[in-house]
């Protein structure tokens, strides 16, 4: 079995990174989305979707960038990383990498952050 390597990730390449969703909090696509089309979308229907009505639990986006943004987050932000006929898609921690890419675009710097990285 080949070893996984945890490489580091800017937010620029998290943002363009395809993720294993095409389809996002009832937006529907047929492709597959980056971090910074996830993050659009979640921003835009975030507003409109309330606790109890979140089966998939999305919002834990807001709560993960709180934890990020406040030193409450203790580990690395590790996403993963699979391969399907050829193409790399993320598969784990697209929710974290949505809260991580948020918390840079609100302006908080990524040395205040937890380190961002990939697991390939």
């Amino acid at each position: 079995m080949a070893r996984m390597a945890i490489q580091p990730l800017s937010a620029k390449e998290l943002a363009e990174t395809p993720t294993l969703f095409a389809s996002f909090m009832g937006h529907m696509g047929r492709s597959y989305k980056t971090f910074g089309q996830l993050l659009a979308i979640y921003r835009e229907r975030s507003k409109m979707l309330d606790a109890a009505g979140d089966r998939a639990d999305d919002l834990r986006v807001d709560r993960f960038m709180d934890d990020m943004a406040s030193n409450r987050w203790k580990a690395d932000v590790v996403v993963r990383i699979g391969v399907f006929d050829g193409t790399q898609l993320v598969i784990d921690g697209i929710h974290r990498g949505i809260a991580y890419l948020a918390c840079i675009e609100e302006g908080i710097s990524p040395d205040r952050l937890p380190a961002m990285h990939v697991n390939c």
